[in-house]
């Protein structure tokens, strides 16, 4: 039977942390997304026009931006934006197209709902390569990483609900 993980690896190994730069530098998480971002299939005629529609709007940028933050445990869309003018990763990410508003970003996350859980999910499992070697991840790991992805979605849409609330 193959093994999976190298051994000697801790399941604390295998936690994911709520801020992935506890395991990874920025830079590294940062090129990652843009990395996973840029796997997907851009050219598609119906993805081709809502970027011809909407001349503003960069689901690439929001797309990597927000799976930045979730992944660095960032969830308030509030928080998202004030971070995309006073901290440079957000900066950088953003490129000068920060969201105006939290509307943009909660409006984003819920229409991108299943590309922010793909995205996130690959990130984790990068992270979890990173931190037990390259090895083939099993099944139920895999599921667990998604699950977590989506458990951080879930936080960003009920801290938003709150902050609608006060």
């Amino acid at each position: 039977m193959k093994s999976y993980l190298k051994s000697g690896a801790r399941d604390d190994d295998l936690v994911v942390p709520w801020d992935l730069t506890e395991w990874v530098d920025q830079s590294a998480l940062r090129q990652w997304i843009t990395e996973e971002v840029e796997t997907l299939d851009w050219s598609k005629p119906e993805v081709v026009a809502i970027l011809r529609t909407y001349q503003t709007y960069q689901p690439k940028i929001m797309l990597c931006l927000l799976t930045y933050a979730y992944a660095t445990a960032v969830f308030e869309s509030d928080e998202i934006v004030q971070r995309c003018y006073h901290e440079e990763s957000f900066q950088l990410i953003a490129g000068g197209h920060a969201p105006e508003t939290a509307n943009v970003v909660s409006h984003f996350r819920r229409e991108n709902r299943g590309l922010l859980k793909w995205c996130l999910g690959q990130v984790f499992k990068r992270a979890i390569r990173a931190k037990a070697g390259d090895v083939l991840l099993p099944a139920g790991l895999k599921r667990h990483l998604f699950d977590a992805a989506v458990m951080r979605l879930n936080v960003a849409r009920h801290l938003d609900r709150g902050a609608e609330a006060i």
